[in-house]
């Protein structure tokens, strides 16, 4: 086994400085090659492919496990760059799904991954907070209620990644509040456009829910996502401040300047009380636990910090993998995607793909949704929008939203 020093990837994080490189012989034979010494995850980066658009870089790279080889890739972009900007890929309704290439197509991204998990098989809204533009889009749902992998002991289930009004990226928490202003007591949201109403809540529906039914919201537990549709449930529809109908959870999509409050259990008795004509004034706001305030924002798994993988990270699932890795700064950051389920990748496992990126050099790092769902997409220079891994799914999964590089408008 050869060692073999390589440029780190993340530019100015010095932690990555030699790399181990798996000799031509040890890859000869049915039998998979063992895996590096000491833990350590990456064979070799790559040369840069060239083409590169100002202010982005993207190499591939190999890896070794015990069950066999990986392929990734992985685009760096250096937010420094003024022309370039980082947003959320996402369909206009929270609701509607679209495959990577579709959704970096639609804003001229110049690169892309896919994002969040999302209610795969149901209504498609995602797991985690989604925040474009400084406005809230959706609220994350209780961890009982996520198809995710749980994220490691110790981590919070309100994780983002995020961007602010400066171009830096960070990873951060927020949390949802909100409340209805009434004539009486003001009554607490616990949601905004989530397809898994918490018991005894009440949650928001904008019309940028999309036309999905509100019924399927309120069915099942905190805990158990099979567990019967709450029979005790009412919806308030709020338009310019005031109740404009009451009645069962709808069907049809929210009215445009309307808000439509989903209540269960608990929540449902307390949304009762309002009558037609009532004054009902819908807030709500995430709010992030650092600074300054986040534009972009989308949930995610804790995968690295402190230049070092999560402690306790799932270690048994292969997969194919989305991550995104952060400099220290947040000025620098790195799309990444590990192709899986397929004889010339096997993938990686939660664990392993935090040793990757930290290998990768970057001391900071996401999980975002992995599988079918992993997508990466390219355009270089005077070139055309394509996707640079093998997904394992074909044809491309639909999914509900992703990290995207774009020009800076």
């Amino acid at each position: 086994m050869a060692i073999r020093v390589v440029r780190p990837l993340a530019g100015g994080v010095a932690a990555l400085a030699v790399l181990l490189a798996v000799a031509p012989s040890a890859l000869a034979g049915p039998t998979p090659p063992p895996p590096p010494p000491a833990g350590a995850v990456l064979d070799q980066v790559l040369a840069a492919r060239g083409g590169d658009v100002p202010g982005t870089e993207y190499r591939e790279f190999t890896t070794t496990v015990a069950a066999g080889r990986v392929r990734g890739h992985v685009v760096r972009v250096d937010l420094r760059n003024p022309g370039l900007a980082v947003v959320l890929l996402r369909s206009p309704v929270v609701t509607a799904t679209a495959t990577v290439p579709d959704l970096a197509g639609r804003v001229g991204a110049i690169a892309g991954v896919n994002g969040d998990f999302f209610d795969e098989g149901g209504s498609g809204a995602p797991v985690g907070a989604e925040l474009s533009g400084g406005v809230p889009l959706t609220s994350a749902v209780v961890p009982g209620r996520r198809p995710a992998p749980p994220g490691p002991p110790g981590s919070d289930p309100d994780t983002v990644l995020g961007i602010d009004a400066s171009g830096a990226a960070r990873i951060d928490t927020v949390r949802f509040a909100g409340t209805v202003t009434t004539a009486g007591a003001p009554l607490a949201l616990s949601g905004l456009n989530t397809y898994a109403v918490p018991v005894g809540g009440i949650a928001a529906f904008t019309p940028g829910w999309g036309a999905a039914p509100r019924t399927r919201t309120v069915c099942g537990s905190d805990t158990d996502p099979h567990a019967p549709c709450s029979p005790d449930t009412v919806e308030v529809v709020v338009r310019d401040g005031r109740v404009a109908a009451s009645g069962p959870v709808g069907t049809a999509a929210v009215p445009t300047g309307a808000v439509a409050l989903v209540g269960r259990d608990r929540g449902a008795d307390a949304l009762r009380g309002l009558r037609v004509g009532d004054r009902a004034v819908p807030h709500w706001e995430l709010r992030a636990s650092g600074t300054p305030a986040l534009r972009t924002a989308l949930g995610v798994l804790p995968l690295a910090r402190g230049g070092a993988p999560w402690p306790g990270l799932q270690d048994t699932e292969r997969a194919p993998r989305t991550a995104v890795g952060l400099s220290a700064d947040g000025r620098t950051l790195a799309l990444v995607a590990v192709d899986g389920r397929q004889q010339a990748s096997v993938g990686l496992t939660l664990a392993q793909l935090g040793r990757l990126v930290v290998e990768l050099g970057w001391p900071q790092a996401v999980a975002l949704d992995g599988g079918g769902s992993t997508q990466m997409v390219r355009r270089p220079a005077g070139g055309t929008l394509g996707v640079v891994n093998t997904p394992s799914d074909m044809p491309l999964r639909r999914v509900r939203d992703g990290v995207g590089v774009v020009p800076a408008r």
